[in-house]
């Protein structure tokens, strides 16, 4: 009688079997690692975006501005026309690197796709001044609102912009006084 080597069906089903459910096991996990990529990839472009308009009002000595809306998802950095009232966008700025409009949304962006603004109410507030979709930054950097009709200049008291996608969440936070932008 001749031995011959091999597996039996037995065995090949045992193998099967340990690997789908090792498999079955990494997936959600895999699946929660995707989602909060995506999620610091918006963070990172939201937070950029905040940088980019304070270092343009900087380096251009005008007041340059954001805005950040949760309604619509967008996000769109602008130089300040502060002829209107209220002070409205003269025109939006081009990203510095492939020089397409610094305009974008969220929810549908290529690297971001399914983050969501989770604020429920306007991320900027001001003193005395209430809550605003936009931000605007001085020639020094400093981020505030200016209402023209007064002449008002208003200074940020709290400046946070949530990001959620799935269970993960993440905060940019804009400094009052100094406009630093960080990510919590």
């Amino acid at each position: 009688m001749q031995h011959q080597n091999g597996f039996t069906l037995l065995e090949l089903l045992i193998v099967v079997s340990i690997v789908g459910i090792v498999a079955a096991a990494t997936i959600p996990v895999f699946s929660n690692n995707v989602d909060e990529q995506l999620l610091d990839a918006a963070v990172i472009e939201v937070s950029a975006a905040l940088r980019y308009a304070r270092a343009e009002s900087i380096r251009s000595g005008t007041i340059h501005g954001i805005q950040v809306s949760q309604n619509t998802q967008r996000v769109t950095v602008y130089k300040a026309d502060l002829a209107t009232t209220p002070v409205s966008q003269d025109y939006v700025l081009r990203h510095p690197l492939d020089k397409t409009f610094h305009d974008f949304y969220v929810d549908t962006g290529t690297t971001a796709r399914g983050a969501r603004i989770s604020n429920t109410t306007d991320p900027f507030l001001f003193d005395t001044l209430g809550r605003r979709k936009n931000l605007l930054f001085d020639n020094a950097g400093t981020p505030l609102w200016i209402v023209n009709s007064s002449n008002d200049t208003y200074q940020l008291e709290d400046g946070v912009v949530q990001l959620t996608l799935g269970d993960f969440m993440r905060v940019v936070r804009v400094a009052p006084g100094t406009g630093r932008v960080t990510i919590e």
